[in-house]
């Protein structure tokens, strides 16, 4: 088995890493403990007290409570024994308004990510609460609030054996249908981010009762087939052999280290090598986030994930296709193989109208690739200018340019009368091609509703920003 130079260099860095991290281990922890709260006291005296306990709430619940919400926690055992933790942010006694939502984190998330910003109204779940909808958070099995199976535990190599197949295939159809049972509800709502989106377009492709209970669907910083890394040295290991992955991490969790390096690093410097990766993996720059958010929000960017989930990724990053994970053996060559790894048939099977809001800078979005690879006539899209990845769940305008054009797109459903002919949507000027009809808030489908929003007594309205909604 030959490996590179590039490859040598970076399973080095991979090990020192780990070294150091053993050296870490051997320091008592009652020392770690006092560098720890030596470290947030300093940093406290610059932070607002929403800020300071952002930040160091360690659990959704905690951070909900900042806001003065609840969350309640349900176990859903999956159909392969895994056991999930959703959180539910229950509606008001006669306030609710008959719809329930679900929402799904990206890769390496959790619930976390979804509450964590400090202007209230920026939280999509909260603003969703506010207008009376039952909102629901899933997560992933392997994250930090879904560690249990019934006869595998976390220190096995079993318990991590799972991909975006597992996720497609267990996770969220198991999660909605639990939420589904609970709320007695015929069909729920479904907003994913990131990796979020694509378990969500891979699970709708795979089962066809699962299109009959989601109304309507909205991605966020949708990923389906990234089209590379901004580095050219780690995109030509990440399309490399699995190999190289499985022997920098192992076979289990990804990056088991990070939590104790966030615990123990300064969070100026813990902030600053999130960056510096980000920049290095994505090239994203993160303008749009203050720099205040940023302290918080890099405190909740990592959960426990496995390791073959992430090589899944590699695998669809290689192919250029949003295929199924590939069982590889090393020894064969790809041009040998006997065989052709089964994509997910998102194109023809799935039927649910489908919102995609993306950045405009956003390195991990072919928003062509992407919908070649969605139907026709079910598929309208919102692109953010200059904003990137993470911007659409943490940016300072979060409010008005995607929460309000979330609540604009589920409310205009609920007003319509029909969501499958193609006449569905009414056409408005902007664009010759009838492949690519354009459509505006402003002009074309929501201006009958317009006044619809009028009555939303709730302040994320009153920063409105009109977009264009583009449909396939």
């Amino acid at each position: 088995m030959r490996i590179s130079i590039a490859e040598s260099a970076v399973i080095c860095l991979v090990y020192l890493e780990t070294f150091l991290a053993l050296l870490l281990r051997l320091i008592p922890q009652k020392i770690i403990r006092v560098v720890t709260w030596t470290v947030n006291k300093l940093e406290a005296s610059a932070e607002t007290p929403t800020e300071l306990h952002l930040r160091l709430a360690p659990t959704v619940h905690d951070m909900c409570r900042v806001f003065g919400i609840e969350v309640e926690d349900h176990l859903v055992r999956t159909e392969d024994d895994y056991i999930l933790t959703l959180h539910r942010i229950a509606p008001k006694p006669g306030r609710f308004n008959g719809k329930v939502v679900y929402l799904h984190h990206g890769l390496l998330m959790c619930s976390d990510v979804w509450v964590c910003n400090i202007k209230r109204n920026n939280n999509l779940p909260f603003v969703l609460h506010d207008l009376g909808f039952d909102v629901w958070m899933g997560n992933n099995r392997g994250n930090k609030y879904s560690t249990a199976h019934l006869t595998r535990t976390p220190k096995s190599y079993k318990f991590w054996d799972f991909s975006i197949d597992e996720f497609a295939f267990f996770d969220i159809p198991n999660s909605v249908e639990f939420v589904l049972r609970r709320t007695k509800v015929p069909q729920l709502i479904c907003i994913g981010f990131s990796q979020g989106s694509a378990q969500m377009f891979a699970a709708f492709s795979l089962s066809e009762e699962l299109n009959r209970k989601v109304s309507q669907f909205i991605a966020i910083s949708p990923a389906m087939t990234p089209r590379r890394l901004h580095n050219r040295i780690v995109d030509k290991l990440a399309k490399s052999s699995p190999r190289l992955m499985y022997l920098l991490f192992g076979r289990r969790v990804l990056l088991p280290t990070a939590v104790m390096w966030q615990k123990t690093l300064h969070p100026r410097i813990f902030n600053w090598m999130i960056e510096f990766g980000n920049r290095q993996l994505f090239n994203w720059k993160s303008k749009n986030i203050t720099p205040a958010q940023k302290m918080v929000s890099y405190a909740k960017l990592y959960s426990t994930t496995s390791v073959k989930s992430v090589v899944h990724w590699f695998q669809i990053l290689q192919a250029q296709k949003f295929q199924m994970f590939e069982e590889s053996d090393g020894f064969i060559n790809s041009i040998q193989k006997p065989y052709q790894i089964a994509c997910f048939p998102t194109r023809t099977n799935i039927q649910i109208p489908i919102l995609l809001i993306y950045g405009g800078n956003d390195s991990l979005v072919d928003i062509h690739v992407m919908k070649e690879n969605l139907p026709k006539k079910r598929v309208f899209d919102i692109e953010v200018e200059n904003h990137e990845h993470l911007d659409l769940i943490w940016g300072e305008r979060v409010d008005a340019l995607v929460i309000i054009n979330v609540i604009k797109f589920i409310d205009f459903f609920d007003h319509s009368s029909s969501l499958l002919g193609e006449t569905s949507f009414p056409k408005c000027k902007g664009n010759d091609d009838d492949d690519a009809e354009t459509f505006s808030i402003k002009e074309g489908i929501f201006s009958s509703h317009e006044d619809t929003f009028q009555n939303y007594e709730h302040p994320v309205f009153h920063n409105m920003v009109l977009t264009d909604f583009h449909s396939n």
